[in-house]
């Protein structure tokens, strides 16, 4: 636990507070937007389902959806998670992309 807690630290200190976004008013509505997606995510897994899901979670960060500190600390273990997962996305992309001959 206190790994991850060193992880996450390390993480917020990498990204920039999200912004708000007035088509979702509050936290409940990114939290409902995140699991939506999420779900979607779990049964199509996509680089572009992951990259939203990760820009929903950012934007979760903004101070106007700060209700209580549950959610920001919710809000910074869904970006270190989320931006795992697209990290591991792209690696999955440049694994399974052929290089062309004219770079070898």
């Amino acid at each position: 636990m206190a790994n991850c807690n060193k992880q996450l630290n390390s993480t917020q200190q990498q990204y920039s507070v999200g912004e708000y976004d007035p088509d979702l008013p509050n936290a409940n509505a990114v939290m409902a937007a995140i699991c939506c997606v999420s779900s979607q995510y779990i049964v199509h897994p996509s680089a572009d389902l992951a990259m939203l899901v990760a820009d929903l979670a950012h934007k979760l960060t903004a101070p106007q959806y700060a209700e209580s500190k549950l959610v920001t600390e919710v809000a910074k273990r869904l970006v270190y998670q989320w931006d795992e997962i697209v990290r591991e996305q792209q690696a999955s992309l440049m694994d399974a992309t052929p290089l062309s001959e004219s770079l070898h």
